[in-house]
């Protein structure tokens, strides 16, 4: 028998990141499904907040700040919750924030199915906090009831290094609103290069943080930019980096060929771009590049752990290049400036349909009630 309660999904906060708008996407689609879906976060605020559909109900815990405690001091704000409100199933979203929410449920007997959402290839997040979240992680999904992997990548890290036993981990790709991004496209740039029909523009979007990478590409774009001058680059997202890559692009003596315009509507940046680079040494499955692919507009991606290949299909849909290799990356993006990309994009926007929403949230609803939710 169905349990009666919401769909929980906990997210510690609204702030913008890749695992963040993904989440966002799928409590608005579950929603929109019909579905009661409650969103809990640890603290108030957030850039992602307007974006999160009216008939979600935002549980905000407001959780005290405790030394050295972190997220870990919302455990008993979400039993308590679990306890009263006995949801269908919680979720959750970030590796942390999993530990915590298994944690939680299991310390409610409450009954409720908790299923972690993997979001990024396990073990490679290293250093300080992230070496004990590996480690705690590695325990905790063992006593979880699913656990959903992003992509294929990072199922296969999932089972190899935690105690999820390996036939209750499941893929699930992130759903992706290919036809709201597509309406959102025709939207406005801030950006005047992009208007401009004599500057091809490369374009980044997303979090600027260690693992991005992103010297890597202003480097491979420095050497692209001294065969085409009239190249530019377009880096857009907010993140701990962005002084370290400022700095880089001052050295190089390219600022006035780089723009930062900050947290933005990728939609309209990714229609007008001439191709669309990611350079990342890890991900989990980069929903921007099938945003991207949506939006007609080409791909070069670094062949990381895990989700590039597997969106491009081995290379199909876009050309891929080894990690931290930036003469490998400006060539590869010469070879994709100087091809045909118009002949090319309906073929990119199909492969985009393969992520869209409507059949990843079928697949979850098909989750949910194998739960007995």
């Amino acid at each position: 028998m169905a349990r009666p309660g919401p769909i929980a999904v906990y997210l510690p906060e609204l702030t913008p990141g890749g695992a963040q708008r993904v989440t966002v996407d799928l409590v608005d689609g579950l929603a929109d499904r019909g579905h009661a879906v409650d969103l809990l976060c640890s603290y108030p605020g957030g850039q992602l907040r307007p974006e999160v559909d009216d008939p979600v109900r935002i549980v905000d815990f407001d959780t005290p700040v405790v030394p050295g405690a972190g997220i870990a001091a919302s455990v008993p704000q979400i039993v308590a919750y679990l306890r009263r409100e006995r949801p269908r199933v919680l979720f959750s979203a970030m590796t942390y924030a999993n530990v915590v929410a298994v944690a939680a449920a299991r310390l409610s007997l409450s009954g409720t199915p908790v299923v972690p959402i993997e979001h990024t290839t396990v073990g490679m997040e290293r250093g300080g906090k992230r070496d004990l979240t590996t480690r705690l992680a590695y325990w905790a999904y063992g006593a979880a009831d699913r656990v959903v992997a992003v992509s294929e990548g990072v199922a296969e890290s999932v089972r190899e290094r935690t105690r999820a036993a390996p036939e209750d981990v499941v893929v699930l790709h992130n759903p992706v609103p290919v036809d709201e991004i597509r309406e959102r496209a025709t939207g406005s740039v801030d950006v005047s290069w992009l208007e401009d029909s004599d500057r091809d523009v490369v374009l980044w979007v997303g979090r600027l943080a260690p693992e991005k990478d992103l010297p890597t590409l202003v480097r491979a774009f420095d050497r692209l930019h001294a065969e085409r001058p009239d190249t530019r680059l377009v880096l857009a997202g907010t993140g701990p980096e962005r002084e370290t890559v400022e700095s880089l692009v001052a050295d190089l003596e390219l600022d006035d060929a780089v723009a930062f315009p900050g947290y933005v509507d990728p939609a309209p940046y990714m229609a007008r771009a001439a191709v669309f680079a990611l350079s990342s040494t890890y991900e989990g499955l980069p929903t921007v590049i099938v945003e991207a692919l949506a939006c007609g507009c080409p791909v070069v991606s670094t062949d990381c752990p895990s989700g590039p290949r597997e969106i491009l299909a081995d290379g199909e849909f876009g050309r891929l290049v080894p990690v931290g290799d930036d003469a490998a990356l400006a060539d590869a993006l010469a070879e994709t400036l100087d091809a045909d990309a118009s002949r090319d994009r309906d073929r990119l926007r199909a492969r985009a349909d393969d992520f869209a929403s409507d059949r990843v949230l079928a697949e979850y609803e098909a989750l949910i009630e194998s739960l007995g939710g």
